[in-house]
């Protein structure tokens, strides 16, 4: 079917990529192998200062890298599976040039990873996918529609150009990145919308999995000057003193809270909330349900923003996801290149479990926590697809082992949990206990967990996936029928979602659960009274320097419209926007609108959201400028 899965590891492995540092001097260079005199595609770059990781970039497919610095003595660090590491001592002074050959490491447990190409499982014949879906085609102008799961007329006009079976002939077909498509249903965005098809399309499914988010409340931690704190525990307390939830703040500061994941029936109570700290905890005597509001605490503190992020992937390794496992090993470099877009400032960490079933060759296989980006490539290259047989798999006993024996990082700006799969657990008393459990024990950690489903799942497996994922204030995420490739997709039940190109999706996905105002920031002071029609940017100056030019204040105009709105917005700047981003009130990421054009107009629904104000931002340098929607919904 799928041929998805590990391009989707690659797409989330190579996120790293893009170093960003303002200062004009850097290091740059080459890491190749000292036998074969090649490069080493991929490898780790981190540069130090003293002990402190300041720079942690991947060198490009052909081993080049480049990395912004200031003034100053570094030890440059070069890393790459089965090859001994390199360090070396270089000051930068102006732009620096140094070149890395690895030896290889004969006591390493890791194979260096290599170019692999795609085999059928079922013969000896090479083959793979193509279509006339273009890997640079826009998405984001696409969207379906749906009455509660139906799909409607609105589709893009693309079809297949081949057959996506293996042809009969063996005939090779070039298969590349950046074809499949995907959606996304974050609910909490939808919050009214899911709990309508909770209590309709879904209901009976509740039922089936005994699970069920209940009575939600949300927190919302911020500092003195409204930037987010994140990565505090923030507990839910009933008048009994009993914690009933326990969670994390995420990047935007916010928590997410149950006072239940069962279907029994709830009785009314009071409920406080503690909001633990280095100075202490605050309370919040009377917590509010969110149907009464969100629930806010300003603390006086300083801004010490953790720069790591774990990201682990738990993927079902059955027989029905062998082309996904081969796929990965022949399209993961690649991939990687087309996702070169973070900051070098943040410090990842990879994690693997790929699971089967019980009476498989084996339950799980572990990789535990690396930085070293083509460890964990090895580590996917190495396994192979088997087992299974019949519909359901041990999905709980992966995210157990995930949960609770990996290395996760003990503050972080994020840990996050992509669990591929194409089959739900076993239906029985005690996976229904165990999935409640497991998805409490990730919402106390900070992890979120964020599924990716493929065909095979069903409306029932759609609904604990998405129930799990508001649980752990995660996302869901599904393969569309859109890129041709692949068995029939299941259409979720929503409104509507936008199609986009996979990769692009969780780009976006994993931006919008790792980005943070730097500290220095100072969020718009915003008049929610009348709508802004222009900004005044006025550059940063270099107060050090006396002989330094003054800049100008440069009016950047821009019109959105109508606001209020019961829905759609249309926005006209008069300069060009790579990236529009539509957030809530906190800086959390629900939308981005890429590639707007100088005064053309562009059309933005918002019909899907609750009531409330939105900010429509763009970055120009080192400012955001902001504005703000007031949504009204009948």
């Amino acid at each position: 079917m799928k041929n998805w899965t590990l391009t989707l590891l690659g797409l989330l492995i190579g996120f790293f990529l893009f170093p960003y540092i303002s200062n004009a001097q850097s290091i740059s260079g080459s890491v190749g192998t000292l036998e074969e005199a090649d490069f080493l595609g991929y490898a780790n770059v981190d540069i130090y200062k003293g002990d402190e990781l300041v720079a942690s970039v991947l060198a490009d497919k052909d081993g080049n890298f480049n990395v912004k610095l200031d003034t100053g003595t570094y030890i440059c660090e070069i890393k790459f599976a089965g090859y001994k590491s390199i360090k070396k001592e270089f000051k930068v002074l102006d732009d620096e040039k140094a070149d890395f050959d690895l030896k290889k490491d004969a006591k390493s447990k890791y194979k260096a990873p290599k170019e692999y190409k795609y085999e059928s499982a079922e013969s000896d014949k090479s083959y793979s996918y193509t279509h006339d879906l273009s890997p640079d085609m826009v998405m984001s102008d696409i969207s379906v529609t749906s009455t509660l799961g139906t799909r409607s007329k609105r589709m893009p006009a693309y079809k297949p150009s081949k057959s996506i079976l293996p042809p009969d002939d063996g005939k090779e077909i070039q298969v590349g990145p950046g074809k499949l498509t995907a959606g996304e249903i974050n609910d909490f965005s939808k919050w009214e919308l899911w709990t309508d098809i909770v209590e309709g399309e879904l209901g009976q499914h509740q039922e089936r999995w005994k699970f069920n988010p209940q009575n939600r409340f949300m927190v919302q931690v911020t500092d003195n000057t409204g930037l987010p704190l994140a990565d505090l525990t923030v507990q839910l307390v009933n008048n009994k003193d009993v914690i009933v939830y326990q969670a994390r703040t995420d990047n935007t500061g916010k928590a997410e809270l149950w006072q239940s994941l069962s279907t029994e029936k709830l009785i009314s109570a009071k409920h406080k909330i503690l909001v633990f700290h280095k100075a202490g905890k605050e309370l919040i005597s009377r917590a509010k349900p969110f149907e009464r509001g969100l629930n806010k605490v300003v603390l006086e503190a300083d801004c010490n923003q953790s720069q790591k992020v774990d990201i682990a992937f738990v993927v079902d390794a059955t027989g029905s996801m062998s082309d996904e496992l081969n796929f990965l090993k022949a399209e993961l470099n690649e991939v990687i290149f087309q996702s070169k877009n973070i900051s070098s400032t943040l410090n990842f960490s990879f994690a693997n479990v790929f699971y089967r079933d019980k009476g498989d060759a084996y339950l799980t296989k572990t990789q535990d926590f690396t930085r070293v980006l083509s460890e964990s490539i090895s580590f996917i290259s190495d396994q192979q697809a088997g087992g299974g047989g019949d519909y359901p798999e041990a999905v709980e006993s992966a995210l157990d082992t995930a949960i609770n024996t990996l290395s996760w990082s003990k503050y972080a700006r994020a840990r996050l949990l992509f669990l591929v799969l194409d089959a739900p657990p076993h239906n029985n008393p005690e996976v229904h206990k165990k999935m409640k459990e497991l998805s409490k024990q990730a919402a106390e950690k900070g992890i979120r967990i964020i599924p990716l489903v493929a065909s095979g799942i069903n409306k029932s497996a759609e609904y604990l996936m998405r129930s799990v994922a508001l649980a752990t204030n995660g996302t869901y995420a599904f393969l569309t029928d859109h890129s041709g490739i692949g068995g029939k997709h299941l259409a979720p039940s929503t409104d509507e979602y936008e199609v986009e190109m996979l990769n692009n999706l969780l780009v976006r996905v994993i931006k919008g659960f790792t980005y943070m105002p730097d500290c220095q920031q100072q969020l718009p002071e915003l008049d929610l009274n009348l709508p802004d029609s222009g900004v005044v940017y006025t550059p940063p100056q270099d107060t050090a320097n006396t002989d330094s030019v003054v800049q100008e204040p440069v009016n950047i105009s821009w019109k959105y419209y109508p606001n209020p709105t019961r829905g759609i917005v249309m926005i006209k700047a008069d300069v060009a926007i790579l990236e529009l981003y539509v957030t809530d009130l906190s800086g959390k990421v629900l939308r981005v609108v890429k590639n707007i054009e100088a005064e053309v107009p562009v059309r933005v629904d918002l019909s899907g959201y609750a009531s409330g104000i939105y900010l429509i931002r763009y970055p120009a340098s080192k400012q955001w400028v902001s504005g703000k929607v007031v949504l009204i919904r009948d």
